[in-house]
């Protein structure tokens, strides 16, 4: 019996990402396309590196070199070109590839190669985002001294035919921040909302991070830094919470104050970037040992201590908590909450984490106030993070939004030298470059944007399962027209938290732009019925889904609480603010006239330069839920707006 005929060589694997959707749209425009991109820059690349293309799959290619160098640098050039001829293209024509890249044993067959090196590359090609590369641990070791790229590692990951697990590295390299396209305005809704509720500054348990930086200084922000770690040593934003106190002989209160505790233990143990908590044993010997709060401050080495006494109320418990600064005994600030049950409903604990968050904010102020006595040279990462939020806060809620940026970016650009990825520091600077509030005076929006975008991946490199920061990334992949890698994000997210509520309603909003309504309204359902109190984006997002079901009367009740807990500034949002446009065609849908003149003169109050159809369709945001949607326009129409 003949032998195989065997080599060893570097394989690619190109694919397109979401070539079926492309197709579905437009078959003849992106058959032209991707003829194009071959033609004009994939071939000679691969030539130029001494490639070898095996085969053509439609949409795919496999392709040989003998030099695993050449093999990653054409891939990259690859990637940086299509990056360069997408950068003019609307988000839902782009031709995106993703790229994998094995060192094996390969099987010669005429032409063709076969063999589990090849299979590993088409592996890795589909662990790889779109416009980004994925190679094998050979690959990296083979190339890391030779290269200019940083690598990610993501793992060993169990793949489809293959039997041992393969370990995985991402190419770190800049063409994806320069494919952010410049006609949209994107906030992600997390940064909306904590303009209302710090509960999502505070209550995270990983903390979304983007960063900072010139835009033209991608490269050199992109490579690995060390972190510089928060020490058990700093005594800053340091907590113990005590045991919540029931009234005495009230068995049932004692039993709700024990779940409040552990509770509120739980969530403060989870801000593992701005703070650390006293473990739940030491705080228990502590208390049985000292009787004043200045006592136990002392003996458990923190800041700060997180009190809570309960009252009996008409339906369950009246719940007081206190954040008290431990030397001085001072009382920083107080929240109050309702428990019904011994079991918090996810409302009530909803209802703690913002309380906490509040609280956490005072001490905070506090370490800030302590830190202005010291020389401004002597400022640290931390006394730089927490004064850049502390004054970026105070400043916007005096409406300076320009100078509230300024003053926090010149702390952050100094925190971001000591320490390059201080998560804490990345995390403000994401804050003040995508927040909405920039719109209002920058110049530059979309290259703010395309930094926090660049910055995003660079957090993933050293906590790739953060759920927040994950979420971010599903919205970004939605800002860009890239629903599907949207959704693939945001189930990766709810099979590790199936109640995470961003990724709720990121599946939904993904599955309503994928033209899936009915399992949009499935997803958006299981955030709705979990007992949180709705937001307003989700309020909108149902009220857009119930609309393109064509239940107009669910869609108008659900705009209208939209609606309500809009602020005027929210109200004249392109994205935000388009509710108010799918409540006048509901009602106009229903043959309510008088409703829907009243909610169009609402809507005309708010934003008065849009009066036609034509007007409507240049305003909203492509990011809006119903943006593009004619059945919208058409309801419009019924309700008496002109073309």
């Amino acid at each position: 019996m003949a032998r195989d005929q065997r080599r060893l060589a570097a394989i690619v694997s190109f694919d397109v990402a979401g070539y079926s959707r492309l197709m579905g749209r437009d078959e003849s425009g992106t058959l032209a396309a991707l003829k194009a991109h071959r033609r004009e820059l994939i071939d000679p690349k691969i030539a130029e590196h001494g490639g070898r293309i095996v085969k053509t799959t439609g949409d795919g290619l496999l392709v040989e070199f003998s030099s695993v160098v050449d093999a990653v640098r054409c891939a990259v050039d690859v990637q940086r070109g299509m990056a360069e001829r997408n950068s003019g293209t609307s988000v839902d024509k782009r031709l995106e590839y993703r790229i994998g890249i094995n060192v094996g044993d390969i099987i010669i067959d005429g032409d063709d190669i076969f063999g589990d090196g090849v299979n590993v590359a088409a592996r890795l090609e589909a662990l790889a985002d779109p416009g980004g590369i994925c190679v094998s641990r050979v690959v990296r070791d083979q190339v890391l001294d030779k290269l200019a790229f940083s690598f990610v590692d993501l793992g060993a990951r169990e793949v489809k035919n293959i039997v041992h697990p393969v370990e995985v590295f991402r190419v770190a390299f800049d063409a994806a921040t320069a494919a952010l396209p410049a006609r949209r305005r994107f906030v992600p809704r997390r940064f909306v909302r904590a303009a209302r509720s710090l509960r999502v500054l505070l209550g995270a348990a990983a903390l979304v991070a983007v960063g900072i930086g010139a835009f033209a200084g991608y490269a050199a922000f992109l490579r690995p830094q060390v972190i510089a770690p928060y020490s058990a040593q700093d005594r800053r934003m340091t907590f113990a919470v005590l045991p919540f106190q029931a009234p005495v002989d009230d068995k049932a209160g004692a039993e709700v104050a024990a779940v409040l505790t552990d509770a509120a233990t739980g969530i403060q143990e989870g801000k593992v970037v701005w703070a650390q908590v006293a473990s739940r044993h030491s705080v228990e010997q502590a208390v049985k040992e000292h009787a004043t709060a200045k006592a136990i401050a002392t003996a458990l080495d923190v800041h700060f201590l997180i009190r809570g006494n309960l009252a009996p109320a008409e339906t369950g418990y009246h719940a007081e908590l206190l954040v008290v600064e431990g030397p001085t005994e001072r009382v920083l600030g107080t929240k109050s909450l309702r428990v019904a049950t011994r079991t918090p409903s996810a409302r009530e604990r909803e209802d703690l984490e913002v309380a906490l968050a509040s609280l956490t904010y005072n001490a905070l102020q506090a370490e800030v106030q302590r830190a202005r006595s010291k020389p401004d040279a002597a400022l640290d990462v931390r006394d730089l993070s927490f004064r850049a939020y502390v004054d970026w806060n105070d400043k916007s809620k005096e409406r300076d939004a320009k100078g509230a940026y300024v003053a926090a970016t010149d702390l952050l650009n100094r925190a971001l030298a000591l320490a390059p990825d201080d998560p804490l520091a990345l995390y403000l600077t994401a804050r003040v470059n995508l927040c909405d509030c920039v719109d209002g005076w920058s110049k530059n929006v979309d290259e703010q944007q395309a930094i926090g975008a660049a910055a995003l991946e660079k957090y993933l490199r050293h906590d790739p399962d953060s759920a927040s920061m994950l979420n971010v990334k599903s919205e970004l992949f939605a800002l860009r027209g890239r629903y599907e890698e949207s959704l693939l994000v945001t189930e990766s997210v709810l099979r590790r938290h199936p109640n995470d509520g961003e990724a709720l309603h990121d599946k939904a909003y993904a599955l309503l732009k994928l033209g899936r309504p009915q399992d949009a309204l499935v997803a958006l359902n299981e955030l709705l019925e979990s007992g949180r109190r709705i937001a307003s984006d989700s309020a909108a997002l149902a009220a857009s889904i119930q609309y393109t079901l064509g239940r107009y009367d669910a869609a108008a009740r659900m705009a209208r609480t939209a609606v309500a807990q809009s602020s005027a500034e929210e109200s004249r949002n392109p994205r935000l603010g388009a509710v108010a446009l799918t409540l006048v065609a509901a009602e106009a849908r229903l043959g309510h006239m008088p409703q829907a003149k009243a909610a169009l003169a609402d809507f005309n109050t708010a934003v008065p330069t849009v009066r036609t159809v034509a007007q409507v369709k240049a305003w909203m945001h492509p990011a809006a839920d119903l943006a593009g949607y004619e059945p919208l326009f058409e309801g419009l129409r019924l309700a008496g707006v002109e073309d």
